[in-house]
């Protein structure tokens, strides 16, 4: 069973399903539902955060560069 969770992101949409008994809960991010060229991810909760801690960095000019 899945459920729609709300996203403060214009175009797109998350939502919340279970990855099973090795993955526990998961979000997926869609990027233009419902549009012929949306893009979708699926992440657990601690590759949810790690990606959050990404994006907020780079949304405060904080982010580096890969090696």
């Amino acid at each position: 069973m899945s459920t729609e969770l709300k996203s403060h992101a214009e175009h797109v949409s998350l939502t919340r399903f279970s990855g099973g008994s090795g993955r526990g809960s998961c979000v997926q991010v869609t990027v233009n539902p419902g549009v012929a060229f949306e893009k979708c991810v699926h992440l657990t909760r601690s590759q949810a955060a790690a990606l959050a801690a990404d994006l907020l960095d780079f949304a405060q000019r904080r982010e580096q560069e890969a090696v």
